[in-house]
């Protein structure tokens, strides 16, 4: 195995963006040049897919729900067009236009509020990914229900941090790491030489208290998990991650999912629709994506796929 040690230069840089912190930091000549241009596509791409900017695609789509489509730009219809995918290939697990759920449960935004069941069902006929459509040859996309809205928050951060790669790599930088608010891409290795070491956080504990690393190289990490956003109300606990065929949180007996494959937006999408979907349920998801899993279970239990056997060290506390 050949590794590249010319490590002449290290840049890192931490910016806003998608709602979160990020960290972009790279090893080797051009680095502080690429590691700018690689921050300005992910403020792009922000622009453009952030439900929260009033000019975004997502924001004109959701305005014009049930009057007419809108044009947007190539990257959202893009990206629109692989969530209609994992959306198909998860069962509607994974559904973009449960914005009007989340906007009713309002994690981080209401005070530990549970929807009352006829709420519920009044916001349910409003999200279904086969609503929105998609026009490849106008660039066009439309909700075709008033009241119907979509976000691309459980998606956009792993398509920026493909992009983020393409960009790195466009500068011919080889060893970087990439962390968009826990989408993680390691590339390459580490300045000593040896693979990227990433910790998998434990669900029951506090940010940085982990259940074991993974030995990464050229590959992305994305978790999901209940642990993030939760209350508990008259015993209850309820999480933010909604499933979108219910209205409710998922119950599958998950605390938490953390997905390994090669593709950024792939692994996001993948840890939303296998958390709502549950174990069973993801193994051909997993198959179809070429991707490998860990599933820290509500009872406590951890498993891994076959192929992270060699890989994952779980830690001794």
């Amino acid at each position: 195995m050949l590794i590249n040690l010319n490590r002449t230069e290290k840049y890192e840089k931490t910016f806003l963006a998608l709602g979160t912190m990020n960290v972009i930091s790279a090893c080797g000549k051009n680095s502080r040049q690429a590691v700018n241009a690689a921050c300005e596509r992910v403020q792009e791409i922000h622009g453009r897919m952030s439900v929260y900017e009033k000019e975004s695609d997502v924001a004109k789509i959701n305005y014009k729900a049930g009057r007419e489509a809108q044009k947007i730009h190539a990257d959202t219809f893009s990206l629109l067009k692989r969530s209609a995918e994992f959306s198909v290939l998860s069962g509607g697990a994974f559904d973009i236009t449960i914005r009007p759920l989340t906007e009713l449960w309002g994690f981080g935004k209401k005070q530990n509020y549970v929807p009352a069941k006829d709420e519920i069902e009044r916001a349910l006929p409003l999200v279904n990914y086969r609503d929105l459509l998609l026009d490849e040859e106008h660039c066009t996309a439309y909700l075709v229900k008033a009241g119907q809205s979509i976000d691309l928050g459980g998606i956009a951060k792993g398509y920026a941090a493909d992009e983020a790669k393409r960009i790195l790599m466009q500068h011919k930088i080889s060893d970087a790491l990439i962390n968009l608010g826990g989408n993680i891409v390691a590339m390459g290795y580490r300045e000593d030489g040896l693979p990227w070491q990433i910790g998998v956080q434990n669900p029951l504990s506090a940010r940085g208290d982990y259940i074991g690393t993974l030995e990464a190289s050229d590959k992305t990490i994305v978790t999901s998990g209940s642990n993030e956003q939760f209350f508990i109300s008259d015993g209850v606990r309820y999480h933010h991650i909604i499933d979108p065929r219910t209205g409710y949180p998922a119950d599958s007996e998950l605390l938490s999912v953390t997905v390994i494959c090669s593709s950024s937006t792939d692994a996001d999408g993948l840890t939303t629709g296998i958390f709502v979907s549950g174990i069973s349920d993801s193994m051909t998801l997993l198959k179809n994506t070429d991707a490998q899993a860990i599933f820290v279970m509500q009872n406590k239990d951890l498993f891994l796929t076959e192929g992270l056997r060699n890989t994952f060290k779980r830690s001794s506390s």
